[in-house]
C-alpha cells in the first residue's frame, strides 16, 4: 500500500532526525521516485537544513570571549556601585 504525501512529508522531516526502520525508509524512497511534489519537499527541507546549520556556525562563532565577558561583568557591577551611591 503506498503511503500518502501527508505522511511521506513527516517521515522526511523524522528521517533528518533519527534513522527510519528500513521497511519505511524504501517507502519514502519509493514515494519520492514517483512524486515531484514530495521530491522538491525534501529538497527544500534538505536546504534549510543545511542554511540553519550554516547560521548556527556563524552563530557560534560569534560568542564573545571569555576576556570580554568579563570586561563587561566588571563595568556592568561598577555601574551598579555608582548608582547606589
Amino acid at each position: 500500500m503506498m503511503r500518502k504525501c501527508k505522511q511521506i512529508i513527516e517521515l522526511t522531516s523524522q528521517q533528518m532526525q533519527e534513522p527510519l526502520p528500513w521497511l519505511t525508509r524504501l517507502e519514502v524512497q519509493m514515494h519520492l521516485l514517483m512524486c515531484k511534489t514530495c521530491q522538491r519537499y525534501k529538497q527544500q527541507l534538505s536546504f534549510m537544513d543545511k542554511a540553519l546549520a550554516v547560521m548556527e556556525r556563524r552563530v557560534l562563532s560569534q560568542q564573545l570571549s571569555e576576556s570580554a565577558k568579563q570586561k563587561i561583568t566588571k563595568k556592568l557591577q561598577q555601574a551598579k556601585v555608582e548608582l547606589e551611591q
